[in-house]
């Protein structure tokens, strides 16, 4: 009989990309993946391993917002219970956010073996809802560790995208060759898999305060038509792992993916959190990071002190962090995940 495990995760690339990592994992170790997301996230245009289940739900906002979304998260589980009858998946894993409250409550329902995975340093309400019914955690910082029970967590660290992973061992020189770049310094700057306004208007800025300087600025979903010799824009881009290996100096959001995807090629880099990310878990993310003296945090309100931060970055031989951020990169997490689950099983 094959194994089988149902996988939710999605909504925003922060949920769907370790979710994403993990399931290709899991397939090469023979299971039949299952997967449960949104009609209206990052992955209704994303390729999955597996079969690719998307329903009508939404995150829950407002009053009336509460009621119709629970209604919505209440007939998911149900519909997810009768395929867990059908299919007798061995295990469910949960990679947070509001598309895995069906398969978490579908999970209880059928007896199921749940596990989680938390991506942030502070839990989701659906994790800290759902780390009551797992059978393990799983965490990315160590931050996290006071959230959930100790005996039933483990630091796994987070799933990273393979396509990331395999431009590690790039040169960087190769990696300029590719984008037909000059030997001019390379400031990246994006706002994660939404953009922001604020981050692109600073790419801006800089690109016309620094002429010696090329400015890559991924701008999302925002609109704007500002054009500069040294500016390059993309609204997305596949291959952000050949990104982060030509870029000099990082500025971006610290969701988790992004800040662990940017330790692994030891990328010393300034993170402006996201300001109303659920918690603030976006500054905890990296406030242990600029405590180790291996970046910079700005807060968006804070963006008057940019260019004095930025001009001391400057004249730093950032290379000299790279190896020390390297340390803390966690690049086998689906393995420690799937040998975590198999302790259980």
């Amino acid at each position: 009989m094959s194994k089988k495990v149902f996988i939710a995760g999605g909504g925003t690339g922060g949920h769907f990309y370790p979710a994403l990592a993990t399931s290709k994992y899991l397939a090469e170790k023979g299971y039949e993946i299952f997967y449960f997301g949104t009609k209206y996230g990052i992955e209704k245009d994303k390729d999955f391993v597996g079969k690719k289940f998307l329903y009508d739900i939404k995150g829950i906002r407002g009053k009336t917002g509460k009621i119709k979304s629970s209604f919505k998260l209440l007939k998911t589980a149900f519909e997810i219970k009768k395929i867990i009858k059908k299919e007798k998946p061995d295990f469910a894993i949960c990679f947070g956010g509001y598309t895995s409250v069906p398969l978490g409550i579908a999970s209880k329902l059928t007896n199921t073996p749940l596990f989680i995975h938390e991506q942030n340093s502070i839990p989701s309400y659906t994790n800290l809802l759902l780390s009551k019914i797992a059978k393990k955690i799983f965490i990315t910082f160590d931050y996290s560790f006071k959230y959930f029970p100790k005996n039933k967590t483990v630091k796994t660290g987070l799933p990273i995208r393979k396509s990331v992973k395999d431009r590690l061992n790039l040169k960087k020189e190769e990696a300029r060759k590719i984008l037909s770049l000059d030997n001019r310094k390379i400031v990246l700057i994006f706002g994660g898999s939404q953009g922001a306004k604020r981050l692109n208007e600073l790419a801006v800025n800089i690109a016309k305060n620094y002429s010696n300087l090329l400015v890559i600025n991924i701008f999302g979903k925002s609109d704007y038509n500002e054009e500069l010799p040294n500016l390059i824009k993309f609204p997305y881009y596949e291959d952000m792992g050949l990104l982060y290996k030509v870029s000099d100096i990082v500025i971006s959001r610290s969701g988790s993916g992004t800040v662990n995807e940017l330790i692994a090629f030891g990328k010393y880099s300034i993170y402006i959190p996201y300001p109303y990310a659920a918690s603030d878990h976006q500054f905890y993310n990296v406030k242990w990071l600029e405590e180790k003296g291996l970046s910079k945090v700005l807060r968006e309100n804070q963006l008057n002190k940019f260019f004095e931060i930025f001009d001391n970055i400057l004249k730093l031989d950032i290379t000299n962090f790279e190896d020390k951020i390297k340390q803390f990169s966690i690049l086998n997490a689906e393995e420690r995940i799937y040998k975590e689950i198999e302790k259980v099983l």
